[in-house]
């Protein structure tokens, strides 16, 4: 026990000191070395201690000279070195990381220390820190995003347990998530049965698989993916979750299957027209006929005054469709609104209740439309009727609104149509305080046909829409419960007038008039008309055979065409006879206009169905009577 207790001696130490894999070495405070041991003379990078020795610490081997002095001051009361960690050079000129022990011994003016190089671990140190604050970063940056992104992210444990939810979309659910911690899915939907499809997705992804679905929630749309939650080894401990509030997307896509569904039925109901024009046109001409014949008794002629007034009724109804459809004429010219809107309300004012009150606001210098005037005061009158009747018999306020616009292709949320794309627009704008319309009705209000109203046919708004439509304008229908009702139509705001239809006035005698229709019963019932008006008619079923006739007969004068027929269609015709027989004459017999069915300019136009005062004032114009000379009538206009 004694021996253990004998200091080592002088020799051992030196050993110590000798082989030592820690540097060891004795400098002044002014900075030179006393000595060294072989370990710091390696570390320094040097071969021979004597080089060392002759070293300066301040200025040969520290990498920054004024640390070395402030080390001096700050540890020479304590009188211990305790790990400092300091920046030295080696011969090489490479930086060296050391850190320090000792003691400063100011009674012999020097300072005996151990030195350890760290370089590496400084270095790895250094690494591990730029990469902890990377990942910070990181996590900041992915923290950030899901709370700035419309969307949730969540994750859950095999128990469908929720262990973490973070995203903006949390405020829309008005959820705490401190709150929400640790409840199950089943507590959180407050369902207790595994195929609800939130749920059932999840048990789907704990099984392996990545699944998707849609969500409706606070009145917005969500896309939701769900997939495996693995850990380092593989294996699946969870799920986790993403929602992304697509609501502007599944607006947009129900607005286009809209804007579709609206353009199939104004072809439907464009086509439907077409075909009803035709049979009209054959009841009303044999109406026409059977009242002109001098022998029918008053009972008989009593019938046939009967059939041509529902037949006029039933032209009416064919208008609003094409109408609807787009396909109705467009006399387009500068209108001042402000007038237009006080004429109908003076006109409406009649009509309204006394507990319903009108608000009007239109300022006076607002800019005039484009527009056929007839089309826009029906539509204003319209939205005035729908207004009135939505208010019965409660009463409540009408308003009246018009101003200019500009539209930038963004629309209201809980518009039913979109406006046109952008550019300037005066708006007109009809609101009432009524009940409003829930958003199933919302969704059917310019069908054709559907009305809330008991005794009304559908067809107001269906014609507003084609009239809007026809005028290269937009119209948006916003309406909740309870809230009432607003309609904006969009004008285009611009001047100069244009005319897109309308009868180019002849003056040429002619006499006979060959009618083109495929339509058996509407070919001879024209026939028949224009014979009894003392014309003379031939008749042809097709294009083609339209075109066989004209190439061996000299005597045609006038040519009546319907525009739609199989084969060869009216337009292609008209082309045809324009290089054939430029002399000659064409009148379009249709229930569409002409420009927008693509055809040349014609002298006349007989909308179907028509009067027989309408064909003869036709006919007057452009051949005179059925009974003159016809005269060179040199190179007709219009072609």
């Amino acid at each position: 026990m004694a021996a253990s207790m004998i200091p080592p001696s002088e020799d051992f130490l030196r050993r110590m000191y000798q082989r030592s894999p820690v540097g060891y070495y004795r400098s002044t405070f002014d900075g030179r070395f006393l000595f060294v041991n072989p370990a710091l003379v390696r570390m320094l990078g040097y071969d021979d201690p004597e080089e060392v020795l002759r070293l300066r610490l301040v200025s040969d081997v520290y990498w920054d000279s004024a640390v070395r002095a402030r080390l001096i001051d700050l540890y020479r009361d304590p009188g211990v070195l305790d790990g400092v960690v300091v920046r030295w050079r080696t011969k090489q000129g490479t930086p060296l990381v050391v850190r320090l022990y000792g003691y400063l011994l100011p009674e012999e003016g020097c300072i005996d220390a151990t030195a350890i190089d760290v370089t590496e671990l400084d270095a790895a140190q250094t690494q591990i820190e730029q990469q902890r604050q990377a990942l910070e970063r990181s996590s900041t940056t992915l923290r950030l995003l899901w709370k700035q992104l419309p969307g949730l992210v969540w994750t859950v444990d095999r128990e469908l347990r929720i262990t973490s939810a973070d995203g903006a979309a949390i405020a829309n659910f008005g959820l705490k998530v401190e709150e929400e911690l640790g409840k199950t899915l089943y507590q959180f939907f407050g369902v207790d049965r595994p195929g609800y499809l939130p749920i059932r997705r999840h048990l789907e992804a704990l099984d392996g698989q990545w699944v998707s679905y849609h969500q409706e929630a606070f009145d917005k749309q969500y896309a939701v993916m769900v997939a495996p939650h693995r850990n380092e080894g593989g294996a699946i401990i969870g799920a986790i979750g993403v929602a992304i509030d697509v609501t502007m997307r599944h607006r947009l896509e129900q607005r286009m299957v809209d804007a579709q569904r609206a353009e199939s039925l104004g072809v439907l109901a464009g086509g439907l027209a077409h075909d009803f024009n035709n049979l009209l046109v054959a009841i009303l001409g044999n109406a026409e006929l059977g009242l002109r014949e001098p022998n029918v008794a008053a009972h008989g002629r009593g019938v046939l005054e009967n059939i041509r007034a529902a037949a006029l009724d039933a032209a009416a109804l064919t208008t609003q469709l094409l109408t609807y459809a787009g396909r109705g004429e467009v006399v387009a010219g500068d209108l001042a609104i402000g007038p237009v809107i006080d004429e109908l309300l003076r006109l409406a004012a009649p009509q309204i209740p006394e507990n319903i009150q009108l608000a009007v606001e239109v300022p006076p210098e607002l800019t005039t439309i484009s527009g056929d005037a007839t089309q826009v005061r029906q539509v204003v009158m319209n939205l005035l009727t729908n207004a009135r009747d939505a208010l019965a018999p409660t009463g409540g306020t009408i308003t009246v609104r018009a101003a200019m616009v500009e539209t930038d292709g963004v629309t209201d949320e809980h518009a039913v149509l979109s406006p046109p794309s952008i550019g300037r627009f005066v708006a007109i704008e009809v609101a009432d305080d009524g009940p409003g319309m829930d958003a199933r009705t919302l969704q059917r209000i310019f069908d054709p046909f559907f009305s809330t109203k008991p005794n009304g046919h559908g067809l107001g708004l269906a014609s507003v829409l084609g009239v809007v439509r026809s005028h290269g304008g937009g119209i948006s229908v916003r309406s909740q419960p309870g809230e009432g009702t607003v309609v904006q139509v969009l004008w285009p705001a611009r001047r100069g007038a244009r005319r897109r239809s309308g009868v180019l006035p002849r003056a040429e005698v002619l006499r006979t008039v060959m009618v083109v229709d495929d339509e058996d019963v509407v070919r001879d019932v024209l026939t028949r008309l224009i014979e009894d008006l003392g014309y003379a008619a031939i008749s042809a079923a097709s294009g083609e055979e339209a075109l066989t006739v004209l190439e061996g007969a000299t005597e045609i004068d006038a040519l009546l065409v319907d525009l739609t027929m199989p084969g060869m269609g009216g337009s292609a015709l008209v082309s045809e006879v324009r290089r054939l027989r430029p002399r000659l004459p064409v009148i379009i017999c249709s229930g569409a206009d002409r420009e927008r069915a693509g055809v040349p300019p014609a002298e006349g136009m007989l909308a179907k169905p028509f009067r027989l005062d309408a064909l003869k004032g036709v006919l007057v114009n452009l051949i005179g009577p059925p009974c003159a000379e016809p005269p060179d009538v040199g190179v007709l206009g219009g072609a």
